[in-house]
Protein backbone atom coordinates (compact mmCIF):
# COMPACT_ATOMS: atom_id res chain seq x y z
CA UNK A 1 0.00 0.00 0.00
CA UNK A 2 1.76 3.17 -1.15
CA UNK A 3 1.69 6.58 0.51
CA UNK A 4 0.41 7.96 -2.79
CA UNK A 5 -2.65 5.71 -2.56
CA UNK A 6 -3.18 6.68 1.06
CA UNK A 7 -3.62 10.28 0.01
CA UNK A 8 -6.02 9.50 -2.83
CA UNK A 9 -8.13 6.51 -1.89
CA UNK A 10 -9.59 4.81 1.19
CA UNK A 11 -11.98 1.93 1.55
CA UNK A 12 -14.15 3.74 4.09
CA UNK A 13 -14.43 7.39 5.03
CA UNK A 14 -16.35 8.61 8.09
CA UNK A 15 -17.18 12.26 7.50
CA UNK A 16 -18.49 15.23 9.48
CA UNK A 17 -18.36 13.58 12.89
CA UNK A 18 -16.71 14.31 16.21
CA UNK A 19 -13.82 11.92 16.83
CA UNK A 20 -12.84 10.91 20.35
CA UNK A 21 -9.04 10.73 20.19
CA UNK A 22 -6.49 10.32 23.01
CA UNK A 23 -6.16 14.11 22.87
CA UNK A 24 -9.88 14.71 23.27
CA UNK A 25 -12.95 15.29 21.09
CA UNK A 26 -12.10 16.69 17.64
CA UNK A 27 -14.30 17.70 14.75
CA UNK A 28 -12.69 15.49 12.11
CA UNK A 29 -13.03 12.60 9.69
CA UNK A 30 -11.53 9.12 9.75
CA UNK A 31 -10.22 7.25 6.71
CA UNK A 32 -9.74 3.47 6.77
CA UNK A 33 -7.80 1.50 4.16
CA UNK A 34 -7.19 -2.26 4.26
CA UNK A 35 -8.59 -2.46 7.77
CA UNK A 36 -6.34 0.23 9.27
CA UNK A 37 -6.92 3.87 10.16
CA UNK A 38 -4.79 5.84 7.72
CA UNK A 39 -5.96 9.38 8.44
CA UNK A 40 -7.68 11.34 11.19
CA UNK A 41 -8.03 14.87 9.91
CA UNK A 42 -10.31 17.61 8.68
CA UNK A 43 -11.19 18.02 5.05
CA UNK A 44 -9.56 18.75 2.61
CA UNK A 45 -6.66 16.69 4.05
CA UNK A 46 -8.43 13.43 3.34
CA UNK A 47 -8.45 10.75 0.67
CA UNK A 48 -11.65 9.95 -1.16
CA UNK A 49 -13.64 7.03 0.21
CA UNK A 50 -14.92 4.11 -1.82
CA UNK A 51 -17.70 4.06 0.79
CA UNK A 52 -18.55 7.14 2.83
CA UNK A 53 -20.61 7.53 6.01
CA UNK A 54 -22.06 10.87 6.97
CA UNK A 55 -21.64 11.04 10.75
CA UNK A 56 -22.95 14.58 11.15
CA UNK A 57 -23.84 15.26 14.77
CA UNK A 58 -22.51 11.87 15.85
CA UNK A 59 -19.43 10.78 17.79
CA UNK A 60 -16.83 8.32 16.55
CA UNK A 61 -15.43 6.23 19.40
CA UNK A 62 -12.69 3.61 19.44
CA UNK A 63 -14.37 0.29 18.77
CA UNK A 64 -16.04 -0.97 21.94
CA UNK A 65 -14.63 -4.09 23.58
CA UNK A 66 -16.71 -6.25 25.91
CA UNK A 67 -14.21 -8.02 28.19
CA UNK A 68 -16.74 -10.45 29.66
CA UNK A 69 -19.30 -12.49 27.68
CA UNK A 70 -20.65 -16.03 27.80
CA UNK A 71 -21.74 -16.98 24.28
CA UNK A 72 -22.35 -20.61 25.41
CA UNK A 73 -20.73 -22.11 22.31
CA UNK A 74 -19.93 -25.01 22.20
CA UNK A 75 -22.14 -27.14 24.39
CA UNK A 76 -25.05 -24.88 25.35
CA UNK A 77 -26.13 -23.44 22.02
CA UNK A 78 -29.81 -23.65 22.94
CA UNK A 79 -29.07 -20.62 25.16
CA UNK A 80 -26.84 -18.71 22.71
CA UNK A 81 -24.26 -19.42 20.04
CA UNK A 82 -21.41 -17.42 18.55
CA UNK A 83 -23.55 -16.18 15.67
CA UNK A 84 -26.47 -14.87 17.73
CA UNK A 85 -24.16 -13.64 20.47
CA UNK A 86 -21.91 -11.76 18.07
CA UNK A 87 -24.95 -10.31 16.28
CA UNK A 88 -26.07 -9.03 19.66
CA UNK A 89 -22.58 -7.61 20.21
CA UNK A 90 -22.63 -5.82 16.86
CA UNK A 91 -26.11 -4.44 17.55
CA UNK A 92 -24.84 -3.15 20.89
CA UNK A 93 -21.87 -1.35 19.33
CA UNK A 94 -19.16 -3.88 20.22
CA UNK A 95 -16.38 -4.63 17.73
CA UNK A 96 -14.55 -7.19 19.88
CA UNK A 97 -15.67 -9.54 22.66
CA UNK A 98 -13.80 -11.79 25.09
CA UNK A 99 -15.64 -15.05 25.72
CA UNK A 100 -15.47 -17.01 28.96
CA UNK A 101 -14.37 -20.67 29.26
CA UNK A 102 -17.27 -22.38 31.07
CA UNK A 103 -18.64 -24.20 28.06
CA UNK A 104 -18.97 -27.90 27.33
CA UNK A 105 -16.23 -28.93 27.09
CA UNK A 106 -14.69 -26.15 29.20
CA UNK A 107 -11.81 -24.43 27.44
CA UNK A 108 -9.29 -25.68 29.99
CA UNK A 109 -7.08 -27.65 27.59
CA UNK A 110 -5.38 -26.65 24.33
CA UNK A 111 -7.55 -29.17 22.47
CA UNK A 112 -10.78 -27.66 23.81
CA UNK A 113 -9.53 -24.16 23.06
CA UNK A 114 -8.74 -25.10 19.45
CA UNK A 115 -12.23 -26.60 19.11
CA UNK A 116 -13.82 -23.39 20.34
CA UNK A 117 -11.70 -21.23 18.03
CA UNK A 118 -12.75 -23.31 15.02
CA UNK A 119 -16.41 -23.17 16.00
CA UNK A 120 -16.41 -19.42 16.66
CA UNK A 121 -14.54 -18.59 13.47
CA UNK A 122 -17.38 -20.04 11.38
CA UNK A 123 -20.04 -17.94 13.14
CA UNK A 124 -18.62 -14.69 14.54
CA UNK A 125 -19.83 -11.39 13.11
CA UNK A 126 -17.38 -9.34 15.22
CA UNK A 127 -13.82 -10.12 16.31
CA UNK A 128 -13.32 -12.23 19.41
CA UNK A 129 -10.78 -13.18 22.07
CA UNK A 130 -11.00 -16.19 24.35
CA UNK A 131 -10.33 -16.81 28.01
CA UNK A 132 -8.87 -20.14 29.04
CA UNK A 133 -10.17 -21.82 32.17
CA UNK A 134 -7.69 -22.70 34.87
CA UNK A 135 -7.75 -24.01 38.39
CA UNK A 136 -6.16 -26.42 40.79
CA UNK A 137 -6.58 -29.38 38.42
CA UNK A 138 -5.07 -27.99 35.22
CA UNK A 139 -2.09 -25.81 36.11
CA UNK A 140 0.08 -27.90 33.78
CA UNK A 141 -2.18 -27.00 30.83
CA UNK A 142 -1.66 -23.25 31.23
CA UNK A 143 1.51 -23.04 29.12
CA UNK A 144 -0.21 -24.74 26.19
CA UNK A 145 -3.25 -22.51 26.55
CA UNK A 146 -1.09 -19.39 26.56
CA UNK A 147 0.66 -20.61 23.41
CA UNK A 148 -2.75 -20.78 21.69
CA UNK A 149 -3.19 -17.02 22.22
CA UNK A 150 -5.66 -16.85 25.11
CA UNK A 151 -5.96 -13.22 26.27
CA UNK A 152 -6.43 -14.16 29.92
CA UNK A 153 -6.96 -17.08 32.26
CA UNK A 154 -10.14 -17.36 34.31
CA UNK A 155 -10.72 -19.07 37.62
CA UNK A 156 -13.57 -19.19 40.09
CA UNK A 157 -12.99 -19.24 43.84
CA UNK A 158 -16.32 -21.02 44.28
CA UNK A 159 -18.19 -23.36 41.95
CA UNK A 160 -20.52 -26.29 42.66
CA UNK A 161 -18.39 -29.43 42.54
CA UNK A 162 -19.08 -30.93 39.13
CA UNK A 163 -16.64 -32.77 36.92
CA UNK A 164 -16.97 -30.23 34.12
CA UNK A 165 -16.03 -27.36 36.44
CA UNK A 166 -13.20 -29.02 38.35
CA UNK A 167 -10.49 -27.47 36.17
CA UNK A 168 -11.95 -23.97 36.59
CA UNK A 169 -11.80 -23.57 40.36
CA UNK A 170 -9.11 -22.48 42.82
CA UNK A 171 -10.94 -22.26 46.13
CA UNK A 172 -8.00 -22.41 48.53
CA UNK A 173 -5.28 -19.80 48.98
CA UNK A 174 -2.65 -22.40 48.08
CA UNK A 175 -4.39 -23.29 44.82
CA UNK A 176 -4.89 -19.62 43.98
CA UNK A 177 -1.21 -18.90 44.55
CA UNK A 178 -0.17 -21.78 42.31
CA UNK A 179 -2.45 -20.58 39.51
CA UNK A 180 -1.42 -16.93 39.86
CA UNK A 181 2.27 -17.74 39.99
CA UNK A 182 1.99 -19.73 36.75
CA UNK A 183 -0.02 -16.94 35.09
CA UNK A 184 2.61 -14.44 36.20
CA UNK A 185 5.44 -16.49 34.66
CA UNK A 186 3.48 -16.73 31.41
CA UNK A 187 2.76 -12.97 31.45
CA UNK A 188 -0.98 -13.55 31.00
CA UNK A 189 -3.55 -11.87 33.29
CA UNK A 190 -5.65 -13.96 35.65
CA UNK A 191 -9.34 -13.05 35.84
CA UNK A 192 -11.00 -14.15 39.07
CA UNK A 193 -14.62 -14.57 40.09
CA UNK A 194 -13.92 -13.55 43.67
CA UNK A 195 -16.41 -14.92 46.19
CA UNK A 196 -15.37 -16.89 49.24
CA UNK A 197 -16.46 -20.55 49.08
CA UNK A 198 -16.67 -21.13 52.85
CA UNK A 199 -18.93 -18.12 53.47
CA UNK A 200 -21.24 -19.01 50.57
CA UNK A 201 -21.59 -22.64 51.56
CA UNK A 202 -22.27 -21.76 55.19
CA UNK A 203 -24.84 -19.07 54.37
CA UNK A 204 -26.58 -21.21 51.76
CA UNK A 205 -26.82 -24.17 54.13
CA UNK A 206 -28.50 -22.06 56.82
CA UNK A 207 -31.00 -20.52 54.39
CA UNK A 208 -31.95 -23.81 52.78
CA UNK A 209 -32.32 -25.59 56.10
CA UNK A 210 -34.70 -22.86 57.25
CA UNK A 211 -36.87 -23.41 54.16
CA UNK A 212 -36.09 -20.12 52.40
CA UNK A 213 -36.83 -20.25 48.66
CA UNK A 214 -37.63 -16.57 48.01
CA UNK A 215 -35.61 -14.39 45.64
CA UNK A 216 -33.88 -12.40 48.39
CA UNK A 217 -32.49 -15.63 49.82
CA UNK A 218 -30.09 -15.70 46.89
CA UNK A 219 -28.68 -12.30 47.86
CA UNK A 220 -28.33 -13.39 51.48
CA UNK A 221 -26.58 -16.62 50.46
CA UNK A 222 -23.73 -14.64 48.91
CA UNK A 223 -23.29 -11.71 51.33
CA UNK A 224 -21.03 -8.74 50.72
CA UNK A 225 -18.50 -10.25 53.12
CA UNK A 226 -17.97 -13.16 50.71
CA UNK A 227 -16.79 -10.78 47.98
CA UNK A 228 -14.74 -8.52 50.23
CA UNK A 229 -12.87 -11.42 51.84
CA UNK A 230 -12.18 -13.04 48.46
CA UNK A 231 -11.01 -9.78 46.86
CA UNK A 232 -8.65 -9.17 49.76
CA UNK A 233 -7.21 -12.68 49.36
CA UNK A 234 -6.78 -12.20 45.60
CA UNK A 235 -4.94 -8.92 46.09
CA UNK A 236 -2.62 -10.44 48.69
CA UNK A 237 -1.81 -13.40 46.45
CA UNK A 238 -1.33 -11.13 43.42
CA UNK A 239 1.17 -9.07 45.40
CA UNK A 240 3.01 -12.23 46.43
CA UNK A 241 3.06 -13.75 42.94
CA UNK A 242 3.55 -10.66 40.80
CA UNK A 243 0.55 -11.59 38.63
CA UNK A 244 -1.62 -9.15 36.71
CA UNK A 245 -5.03 -9.59 38.34
CA UNK A 246 -8.41 -8.87 36.75
CA UNK A 247 -11.18 -8.77 39.36
CA UNK A 248 -14.46 -9.49 37.63
CA UNK A 249 -17.86 -7.92 38.36
CA UNK A 250 -17.16 -5.98 41.57
CA UNK A 251 -20.35 -5.26 43.50
CA UNK A 252 -19.49 -3.98 46.97
CA UNK A 253 -18.18 -0.81 48.60
CA UNK A 254 -15.79 -2.91 50.68
CA UNK A 255 -14.21 -4.48 47.60
CA UNK A 256 -13.80 -1.04 46.01
CA UNK A 257 -11.89 0.16 49.09
CA UNK A 258 -9.60 -2.89 48.97
CA UNK A 259 -8.84 -2.22 45.30
CA UNK A 260 -8.25 1.47 45.89
CA UNK A 261 -5.68 0.63 48.55
CA UNK A 262 -4.00 -1.98 46.34
CA UNK A 263 -3.68 0.42 43.43
CA UNK A 264 -2.03 2.98 45.70
CA UNK A 265 0.52 0.27 46.58
CA UNK A 266 1.26 -0.19 42.88
CA UNK A 267 -0.36 -3.59 42.33
CA UNK A 268 -1.07 -4.63 38.75
CA UNK A 269 -4.83 -4.93 39.12
CA UNK A 270 -7.66 -4.26 36.69
CA UNK A 271 -11.25 -4.21 37.90
CA UNK A 272 -14.67 -4.55 36.33
CA UNK A 273 -18.29 -3.95 37.13
CA UNK A 274 -21.43 -4.64 35.10
CA UNK A 275 -24.65 -2.87 34.04
CA UNK A 276 -26.90 -4.89 36.33
CA UNK A 277 -24.93 -3.77 39.40
CA UNK A 278 -24.91 -0.15 38.25
CA UNK A 279 -28.62 0.06 37.42
CA UNK A 280 -30.37 -2.52 39.63
CA UNK A 281 -30.37 -3.11 43.39
CA UNK A 282 -31.20 -5.91 45.79
CA UNK A 283 -34.77 -4.65 46.10
CA UNK A 284 -35.31 -5.28 42.38
CA UNK A 285 -35.22 -9.00 43.16
CA UNK A 286 -38.72 -8.55 44.57
CA UNK A 287 -39.93 -7.37 41.15
CA UNK A 288 -37.79 -9.48 38.80
CA UNK A 289 -37.36 -12.64 40.86
CA UNK A 290 -35.18 -15.35 39.35
CA UNK A 291 -34.63 -13.32 36.16
CA UNK A 292 -32.37 -11.05 38.24
CA UNK A 293 -30.49 -13.94 39.83
CA UNK A 294 -26.85 -13.20 39.06
CA UNK A 295 -23.54 -14.07 40.70
CA UNK A 296 -22.46 -12.11 42.65
CA UNK A 297 -25.99 -11.00 43.56
CA UNK A 298 -27.51 -7.53 43.32
CA UNK A 299 -26.47 -5.27 46.20
CA UNK A 300 -27.76 -2.35 48.24
CA UNK A 301 -27.89 1.32 47.31
CA UNK A 302 -24.73 2.26 49.18
CA UNK A 303 -22.77 -0.39 47.26
CA UNK A 304 -24.16 0.85 43.95
CA UNK A 305 -23.23 4.44 44.78
CA UNK A 306 -19.71 3.30 45.59
CA UNK A 307 -19.43 1.59 42.19
CA UNK A 308 -20.41 4.77 40.37
CA UNK A 309 -17.85 6.81 42.32
CA UNK A 310 -15.20 4.23 41.49
CA UNK A 311 -16.09 4.42 37.79
CA UNK A 312 -15.89 8.20 37.74
CA UNK A 313 -12.60 8.18 39.66
CA UNK A 314 -11.04 5.41 37.57
CA UNK A 315 -10.72 2.92 40.44
CA UNK A 316 -12.87 0.56 38.37
CA UNK A 317 -11.27 0.10 34.95
CA UNK A 318 -13.79 -1.77 32.80
CA UNK A 319 -17.50 -2.18 32.24
CA UNK A 320 -18.22 -5.73 31.11
CA UNK A 321 -21.71 -6.90 30.24
CA UNK A 322 -21.26 -10.39 31.76
CA UNK A 323 -23.70 -11.39 29.03
CA UNK A 324 -24.89 -14.74 30.41
CA UNK A 325 -28.00 -15.98 28.54
CA UNK A 326 -30.34 -18.72 29.71
CA UNK A 327 -33.62 -20.09 28.42
CA UNK A 328 -36.86 -18.65 29.75
CA UNK A 329 -37.92 -22.06 31.03
CA UNK A 330 -34.76 -22.26 33.15
CA UNK A 331 -35.40 -18.88 34.73
CA UNK A 332 -39.09 -19.67 35.25
CA UNK A 333 -38.09 -22.73 37.27
CA UNK A 334 -36.82 -20.36 39.96
CA UNK A 335 -39.89 -18.19 40.32
CA UNK A 336 -41.18 -20.37 43.16
CA UNK A 337 -37.81 -21.71 44.31
CA UNK A 338 -34.87 -19.36 43.69
CA UNK A 339 -32.37 -22.22 44.08
CA UNK A 340 -33.78 -23.92 40.97
CA UNK A 341 -32.81 -21.12 38.56
CA UNK A 342 -29.38 -20.63 36.97
CA UNK A 343 -27.56 -17.34 37.53
CA UNK A 344 -26.92 -14.86 34.74
CA UNK A 345 -28.59 -12.27 32.51
CA UNK A 346 -28.16 -11.13 28.88
CA UNK A 347 -26.84 -7.56 28.77
CA UNK A 348 -24.62 -6.95 25.76
CA UNK A 349 -27.22 -5.09 23.68
CA UNK A 350 -28.26 -2.76 26.48
CA UNK A 351 -24.90 -1.91 28.06
CA UNK A 352 -24.00 1.02 25.83
CA UNK A 353 -27.39 2.79 25.80
CA UNK A 354 -27.59 2.51 29.59
CA UNK A 355 -24.10 3.98 29.98
CA UNK A 356 -24.71 6.72 27.39
CA UNK A 357 -27.79 7.72 29.34
CA UNK A 358 -25.54 8.45 32.32
CA UNK A 359 -23.21 10.42 30.04
CA UNK A 360 -26.20 12.52 29.00
CA UNK A 361 -27.13 13.00 32.64
CA UNK A 362 -23.63 14.28 33.35
CA UNK A 363 -22.67 11.51 35.78
CA UNK A 364 -19.93 10.13 33.51
CA UNK A 365 -17.97 11.91 30.81
CA UNK A 366 -17.53 10.46 27.33
CA UNK A 367 -13.76 10.03 27.63
CA UNK A 368 -14.15 7.97 30.79
CA UNK A 369 -16.83 5.81 29.13
CA UNK A 370 -14.45 5.11 26.22
CA UNK A 371 -11.74 4.15 28.69
CA UNK A 372 -14.06 1.72 30.49
CA UNK A 373 -15.55 0.18 27.36
CA UNK A 374 -12.62 0.21 24.93
CA UNK A 375 -9.21 1.52 25.96
CA UNK A 376 -8.80 -0.27 29.28
CA UNK A 377 -9.99 -3.66 28.01
CA UNK A 378 -7.50 -3.28 25.13
CA UNK A 379 -4.73 -2.56 27.62
CA UNK A 380 -5.76 -5.50 29.80
CA UNK A 381 -5.52 -7.87 26.84
CA UNK A 382 -2.27 -6.28 25.58
CA UNK A 383 -3.94 -5.09 22.35
CA UNK A 384 -3.49 -1.35 22.88
CA UNK A 385 -2.92 0.91 20.93
CA UNK A 386 -3.78 -1.22 17.90
CA UNK A 387 -7.23 -1.35 19.47
CA UNK A 388 -8.84 0.98 21.96
CA UNK A 389 -7.70 4.23 20.30
CA UNK A 390 -8.65 6.27 17.23
CA UNK A 391 -5.16 6.98 15.90
CA UNK A 392 -3.42 6.52 12.58
CA UNK A 393 -2.08 2.99 12.22
CA UNK A 394 -4.61 1.41 14.58
CA UNK A 395 -7.23 -1.13 13.59
CA UNK A 396 -10.15 0.43 11.76
CA UNK A 397 -12.66 -0.82 14.33
CA UNK A 398 -14.95 1.99 15.46
CA UNK A 399 -18.27 2.59 17.16
CA UNK A 400 -20.37 5.55 16.03
CA UNK A 401 -22.89 6.83 18.56
CA UNK A 402 -25.76 9.30 18.56
CA UNK A 403 -25.99 10.88 22.00
CA UNK A 404 -29.32 12.53 21.16
CA UNK A 405 -31.32 9.38 20.30
CA UNK A 406 -34.12 8.81 22.82
CA UNK A 407 -36.09 5.58 22.87
CA UNK A 408 -37.24 2.68 25.00
CA UNK A 409 -35.42 -0.62 25.08
CA UNK A 410 -37.58 -3.27 23.42
CA UNK A 411 -36.72 -6.95 23.65
CA UNK A 412 -38.50 -7.54 20.34
CA UNK A 413 -35.66 -5.74 18.55
CA UNK A 414 -32.81 -7.67 20.18
CA UNK A 415 -30.68 -10.36 18.55
CA UNK A 416 -29.87 -12.55 21.57
CA UNK A 417 -31.65 -15.88 21.88
CA UNK A 418 -32.37 -14.91 25.51
CA UNK A 419 -34.42 -11.79 24.74
CA UNK A 420 -37.19 -12.97 27.07
CA UNK A 421 -34.74 -12.78 29.98
CA UNK A 422 -33.48 -9.21 29.42
CA UNK A 423 -33.82 -7.15 32.62
CA UNK A 424 -34.21 -3.70 31.05
CA UNK A 425 -37.18 -4.11 28.72
CA UNK A 426 -39.10 -0.85 28.50
CA UNK A 427 -36.39 1.31 30.07
CA UNK A 428 -36.12 4.81 28.63
CA UNK A 429 -32.57 5.55 27.41
CA UNK A 430 -30.79 8.36 25.62
CA UNK A 431 -27.92 7.45 23.32
CA UNK A 432 -27.25 4.50 21.01
CA UNK A 433 -24.78 3.03 18.56
CA UNK A 434 -25.65 3.88 14.96
CA UNK A 435 -22.77 2.00 13.29
CA UNK A 436 -20.45 -0.79 14.35
CA UNK A 437 -17.34 -1.00 12.15
CA UNK A 438 -14.93 -3.94 12.35
CA UNK A 439 -11.61 -3.55 10.50
CA UNK A 440 -13.15 -1.05 8.09
CA UNK A 441 -16.32 -3.05 7.41
CA UNK A 442 -19.73 -1.88 8.62
CA UNK A 443 -21.35 -4.82 10.43
CA UNK A 444 -24.24 -2.89 12.03
CA UNK A 445 -26.11 0.09 10.65
CA UNK A 446 -28.99 1.85 12.40
CA UNK A 447 -29.67 -1.10 14.68
CA UNK A 448 -29.65 -3.69 11.89
CA UNK A 449 -26.84 -6.24 11.72
CA UNK A 450 -25.53 -6.32 8.15
CA UNK A 451 -22.35 -8.31 8.81
CA UNK A 452 -21.92 -11.98 7.99
CA UNK A 453 -21.19 -14.90 10.27
CA UNK A 454 -17.59 -16.00 9.82
CA UNK A 455 -16.28 -12.47 9.25
CA UNK A 456 -15.08 -12.08 12.84
CA UNK A 457 -11.49 -13.07 13.54
CA UNK A 458 -9.85 -14.75 16.51
CA UNK A 459 -7.61 -12.13 18.11
CA UNK A 460 -4.65 -13.56 20.00
CA UNK A 461 -2.95 -11.95 22.96
CA UNK A 462 0.29 -10.34 21.89
CA UNK A 463 3.36 -11.13 23.94
CA UNK A 464 4.60 -7.56 23.74
CA UNK A 465 2.67 -4.29 23.54
CA UNK A 466 3.48 -0.62 23.12
CA UNK A 467 3.95 -0.27 19.37
CA UNK A 468 1.14 -0.43 16.86
CA UNK A 469 0.57 -4.12 16.25
CA UNK A 470 1.12 -5.45 12.76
Amino acid sequence: MSEFKLLLQADLLLKNGYVLTPQGLLEACVAIEQGKIVKVAKEPNLPKGEKELNCRGQIILPGLIDPHVHFRDPGYTEKEDFYTGSCAAAAGGFTLVADMPNNLPPTSTPTALKLKIREAETKAVVDFCLYAGCGADNVEEMSGLAAQGTVAFKTWMYLPSTAADAALCASSRRDLLEVMARASRLKVPLAVHAEDAEIIEHSTSILKSSGRTDALAHCESRPAQAEVKAVKTCLEVAEESGATLYLLHLTTAGAVEEVKSAKKRGLKVFTETCPHYLFLKEEDMLRLGSYAKVNPPLRRREDQESLWRALVDGVIDCVGSDHAPHQKSEKDAGLEDIWAAPAGAPNIEVSLPLMLTKVNEGLLNLSRLAEHMSTNPAKLFNLYPARGAVIEGAEGSLTVVDLRAEYKISVDRLYTKAKACVLFDGWAVKGRATHTIVRGVVVMEDGVVVGSGGFGRFIRRREFGGDLLK
